[in-house]
């Protein structure tokens, strides 16, 4: 699985990513980031060089379930992805590069009021090339349209020259032009209003306020701030993510985009 250039041992993304079963995958320089999003890969590892940024599909059928069998479908989909990613980890630092996989759910971070993962891997697969965001602030994938679950892994691996799976320079690859359609149909769907002029309120999300309702939105956003805390929470994460269930997918469904390329 690993080829030797140079002397140096460099894992074959490509063969690991075909070997896990993962849909798309793309290598991004940190230094080619936005500033917000370099500086969150550099705080997570200091010596980080790229983001390995990868997903898989989730498959239109599964919209079509009960709201329970469709989150056991995602959740099941978001534990081999984290898998995947600490495996990849692990595999890399065994190689002498350091890594770390971007975690599931815990930590998290608050910016200007909106909660984020500690990498936005949304805007890093942008940058990779692998699609566009919506309004809706879903990653739109010219394959697969919004049905993708993203993790990665951040390195000290420098970028390579060609990008698993194609013969695309990934170092210079930009984000998929004009990809959404514009029609809006994602926001005036939403049940929640969640979608603002300044962004996505995530905790108007139907499924959120199940289990934040309003009058508790301030102290779970205290909470989210502190990283002690979310170190504390963060073991039961998974449990909790267990005990959930998506009640809206109006945003997705309802998007033109829904079902992909055609013919794929």
């Amino acid at each position: 699985m690993s080829n030797e250039v140079c002397g140096v041992i460099v894992l074959d993304l490509k063969t690991f990513f075909d070997g896990e079963g993962i849909d798309v995958s793309s290598e991004v320089n940190v230094a080619n980031l936005p500033e917000a999003d370099r500086s969150d890969a550099l705080q997570m590892l200091p010596s980080a060089r790229s983001v390995i940024v990868f997903g898989k599909e989730v498959p239109v059928q599964a919209y079509r379930m009960t709201p329970r069998e469709q989150t056991r479908v995602m959740l099941r989909i978001a534990g081999e992805l984290d898998n995947s990613a600490k495996r990849l980890a692990r595999l890399l630092n065994m190689d002498g590069i350091p890594a770390l996989p971007v975690p599931l759910y815990l930590p998290v971070r608050v910016q200007d009021g909106r909660v984020h993962g500690v990498v936005r891997l949304k805007n890093i697969a942008e940058a990779g090339g692998l699609g566009s965001i919506g309004k809706s602030s879903v990653l739109l994938s010219p394959r697969y349209g919004p049905r993708l679950l993203l993790l990665g892994v951040v390195t000290n691996q420098p970028v390579s020259e060609y990008g698993p799976g194609d013969n695309t320079p990934v170092s210079t690859a930009t984000p998929s032009p004009g990809f959404c359609t514009g029609c809006n149909r994602c926001l005036k769907v939403c049940p929640g209003g969640a979608f603002q002029p300044d962004g996505v309120d995530a905790f108007r999300c139907r499924t959120v306020r199940v289990w934040v309702p309003p009058f508790l939105v301030a102290v779970v956003k205290w909470m989210l701030g502190r990283q002690f805390l979310l170190k504390c929470a963060a073991p039961f994460a998974p449990w909790i993510a267990r005990m959930a269930t998506i009640r809206c997918s109006l945003c997705v469904t309802n998007c033109p985009l829904f079902e992909g390329a055609k013919g794929k």
